[in-house]
């Protein structure tokens, strides 16, 4: 069960295309799925492009595959894919796997990298091009170094 029905189910909130709606947080619960006005919707029809998508984007997804996890945004970490909810510095060869599942379903899904990743936990070659691809071209400060640090995260999470 995926965060957004989790939260759903705990919250009695209702989901709208896949995004959590009317839902007040109770006061002990974990981190819970608010709407946001870029979050997307957790499943969309095939070929279908969301509503902030890029042109980039639309061509992208009518070819590929959607993303492995639903992603959406969490209140208190950001937008997230459901596989890792925190900021620790990430490099090439990680053993962090979820981290880097996190990193590459986000790339694939809310940003305009050419390129669609296979979302496989392994910081390798592919991953690491397309983050110091995404850091040059959106100018994330600390430079395009390949390493995913504060910075990028922060860029990837709003």
């Amino acid at each position: 069960m995926s965060l957004i029905s989790r939260a759903a189910v705990l919250t009695g909130a209702a989901l709208l295309g896949g995004v959590l709606i009317a839902a007040a947080p109770a006061a002990t619960a974990a981190p819970t799925v608010a709407p946001a006005a870029h979050a997307v919707p957790a499943v969309a029809p095939a070929g279908a492009a969301s509503a902030h998508a890029t042109s980039a984007e639309t061509a992208r997804s009518s070819v590929l595959p959607a993303a492995v996890h639903p992603c959406g945004y969490v209140q208190l970490v950001g937008y997230s894919c459901d596989y890792y909810y925190g900021y620790e510095t990430i490099r090439e060869w990680s053993s962090n796997t979820a981290a880097v599942k996190e990193l590459q379903d986000i790339i694939n899904v809310h940003t305009d990298y050419p390129t669609w990743l296979t979302v496989d936990g392994s910081f390798g070659p592919n991953t690491l091009a397309a983050v110091t691809w995404l850091q040059s071209h959106h100018h994330i400060a600390g430079g395009a170094d390949g390493i995913v640090g504060p910075n990028t995260w922060m860029y990837l999470r709003t």
